[in-house]
């Protein structure tokens, strides 16, 4: 395989290219290469919905190919919603298919003319006229593109209404639950009048050695399987979360306004389980089945199936906005599914605005007369439906949270809780120091899929940390002390994942049970041939996040923007470690420390030390002139 295909929509071309050996080895697949693609294709001036911008999609390096959880692919592009770096990753079975099509990844160029999907067929690229779906929702609109290809089996990536209507945080789904959710892809997708990507393919990935790689797929399925994060995530999938941040006493709740909300004990990951759960799904050849199916009566008497919910879903309408009842909960999710809006920003941009309900920042008048009082459903379903129709309230956060707060004025930017641009998620973290550091310093803004040390909530002994990390870290999750190594190495591990196409929940990020490093190289070398060290892959994961912060300096950004939420500077109110905040100084010399051993100067630019080290000098001299003499 290993083709790169670039299509014209302007021009309705396709250029079909071999991926260059160096580029494979430097940055593997998915998220990786994308980060290349990306900073060698954009600006610090690009519009993210202007037709200069470009978006990428990217499968893993091993992708599609018969080792466990081999899923994962990425979209990436310039933020509409941030105005900075974009990029997310997605399971299912899209990605897998796109490969089996014949393509590893997609740079898509300009804007089409009128609305288009992608039909990607056994080695070659379709344009298809879309305009019949625009009254569709996703569901929908994979279904009659099936229907219209005559095949079941073809996996369709789509925007819904929200993303042909450039929300900017409008995201991109596949199936009923699948999503690359964050930074607003969705929107770009809609902005290149590309309404959805469609693939089928016959192909047989080659392997580089079949028996060494069914030996190791063997082993690695025989290790997750016996792991106590499989049995957790095979039964609760990521609702094991909720439980245990409710427990724990870092929910998040009212707009981060407490870290325990007392929320009735309908919220519970056992309730959904019982009454709402019909069954199970699982990404491409993966074991752990984690995807929630349900089934819900709605208030109108409707009985709706929909796939989910995850857990920042749950908690985002739960404990954030205060909803206290599964229907409602699903019923937002499934509306989100429906019309391709982010949840996770959907769940943020509604506990803000409740927030400034609850203030008297914003009444009625600003609301389109919704009462957003916390809990409410009307109130949430209210603000969804007027976000992806673009009236009242919706209107204003349909262009993000800052265009919305300077048409507010009144401070309403001062309750917005984020990480550069990008809201933080329904936990409350402020007591784990590794995973305030990882939140500050996350590359796409505010994310736990790229920089929570996990591992920081199940205080594990020292000598078992020493062993993964190479250093030991405090089991006492309030402790600053050597937090450093472990978010450059959650980092460096996420950043490697995402390239090889794997899913970080079989992974250490994790539970320490599960695959690592040295089991990613061994993947790697029989599927491919490539030969790397542990250190060497390491590497790759250092050298993608470096390539993202460059992309991030060109932008402007510097040690300023590595900041947690102002709110986690204020203490926690609830439960057994109320009083706990995040201690400025403190913080900013673990923020150091980090930097020293990330090789980046006090401001947070990478030196030219470290970029040299990591062959990525050239990149490093095309910020430096784009910010001027001496940076960089």
């Amino acid at each position: 395989m290993n083709k790169l295909a670039t299509i014209d929509l302007d021009r309705r071309q396709v250029t079909v290219e071999e991926i260059a050996p160096d580029l494979r080895r430097r940055f593997l697949g998915g998220r990786g290469i994308n980060t290349h693609l990306l900073f060698h294709a954009v600006d610090e001036h690009t519009d993210p919905l202007g037709p200069g911008n470009v978006l990428l999609f990217g499968t893993g390096l091993l992708t599609g190919l018969p080792w466990v959880g081999a899923s994962r692919s990425s979209f990436s592009a310039k933020s509409p919603e941030t105005g900075h770096l974009g990029d997310s990753a997605g399971g299912g079975h899209f990605g897998a298919e796109v490969r089996f099509a014949g393509f590893d990844h997609l740079v898509l160029r300009n804007r089409a003319a009128e609305p288009v999907y992608l039909w990607v067929h056994d080695g070659q690229i379709e344009l298809r006229d879309a305009r019949h779906l625009e009254a569709l929702t996703l569901t929908d609109t994979q279904d009659a593109i099936k229907h219209e290809l005559g095949d079941t089996r073809v996996q369709v990536a789509a925007i819904g209404p929200a993303g042909r209507r450039c929300v900017r945080w409008a995201c991109i789904m596949h199936t009923m639950a699948d999503a690359w959710g964050r930074t607003g892809m969705g929107a770009v997708m809609g902005s290149k009048n590309v309404w959805a990507i469609a693939a089928r393919g016959g192909a047989t990935l080659p392997v580089a050695d079949p028996a060494a790689l069914a030996k190791v797929t063997r082993t690695h399925y025989e290790q997750i399987t016996r792991s106590k994060g499989f049995l957790a995530t095979s039964s609760y999938g990521t609702l094991v979360r909720l439980n245990n941040t409710r427990t724990q006493g870092y929910e998040g709740g009212f707009n981060h306004q407490r870290n325990m909300t007392e929320l009735p004990g309908e919220l519970d990951a056992d309730v959904f389980l019982d009454r709402y759960e019909i069954a199970k799904t699982a990404c491409f050849n993966c074991p752990t089945h984690c995807r929630h199916v349900h089934e819900v009566t709605l208030r109108d008497g409707t009985r709706r199936r929909g796939g989910g919910p995850e857990y920042g879903g749950a908690g985002g309408w739960g404990s954030q906005c205060g909803a206290a009842d599964w229907r409602t909960i699903l019923e937002a999710w499934d509306y989100c599914n429906d019309m391709g809006l982010d949840v996770l920003s959907a769940t943020a941009y509604t506990a803000w605005l409740m927030e400034l309900y609850e203030k008297g920042v914003i009444g009625e008048a600003d609301t389109g007369g919704l009462s957003l009082r916390w809990g409410d459903h009307d109130a949430i379903m209210g603000v969804l439906r007027q976000t992806v129709e673009r009236r009242g309230i919706g209107a204003l956060i349909a262009e993000g949270w800052m265009h919305a707060a300077r048409a507010i004025g009144r401070g309403a930017e001062r309750f917005f809780d984020h990480v550069k641009g990008l809201s933080i998620e329904c936990d409350d973290v402020r007591g784990h120091r590794a995973q305030v550091l990882g939140l500050a310093t996350s590359s796409r803004g505010a994310c736990h899929l790229r920089s929570r040390y996990t591992l920081e909530e199940f205080a594990l002994p020292s000598s078992v940390t020493e062993a993964l990390i190479g250093v030991p870290i405090p089991s006492d999750a309030a402790s600053y002390h050597n937090k450093e190594h472990a978010t450059v190495w959650t980092e460096n591990v996420c950043a490697l994942a995402d390239a090889l196409g794997a899913c970080k929940f079989l992974s250490k990020w994790l539970s320490t049970g599960l695959l690592g490093v040295d089991e990613f190289r061994d993947a790697v070398e029989a599927a491919t041939g490539m030969r790397f060290t542990t250190e060497e892959l390491v590497r790759v994961g250092d050298r993608i996040y470096n390539m993202e912060r460059l992309f991030l300096v060109r932008q402007g950004m510097s040690r300023k923007d590595d900041a947690p939420p102002a709110k986690f500077y204020e203490p926690w109110t609830h439960g057994p470690r109320a009083g706990t905040r995040v201690e400025r100084e403190p913080f900013e010399a673990l923020l150091d420390r980090y930097y020293a051993l990330r090789g980046w100067d006090g401001d947070g630019i990478p030196t030219p030390e470290a970029l040299r080290a990591l062959g990525l000098e050239r990149e490093g001299a095309l910020v430096a002139s784009a910010r001027g003499p001496g940076r960089c």
